[in-house]
């Protein structure tokens, strides 16, 4: 062992770090979308569908957390038979009222 850091060990720093950095979201929590995120779809599929129409509606509204997926992306539900799953780094996180005790 030469006592330098490996690609693995920096790695699981960086995941450490990132993880303290995390905002803690949870169900049930307010959130405003704050950006937009790029989609890899072709065009025809995204008029079809109106993904891109959709998410620009989102922008700038407050919705309440339903879920998360297994890779950590947000579950919001922006009309009432549509589900969006977003990244974290567009939502903010509305202030939370005290537990009333």
């Amino acid at each position: 062992m030469s006592g330098y850091a490996t690609y693995q060990d920096l790695g699981r720093r960086c995941d450490k770090f990132a993880t303290m950095r995390a905002r803690k979201l949870r169900i049930g929590d307010k959130v405003k979308v704050i950006g937009i995120p790029m989609l890899s779809i072709s065009k025809e599929l995204e008029n079809e569908l109106g993904t891109t129409k959709l998410f620009k509606y989102m922008l700038g509204r407050v919705y309440t957390i339903r879920g998360f997926d297994e890779y950590g992306h947000v579950e919001l539900h922006p009309k009432r038979l549509s589900h969006v799953w977003i990244e974290r780094e567009f939502l903010k996180l509305r202030t939370r009222k005290p537990n009333k005790a």
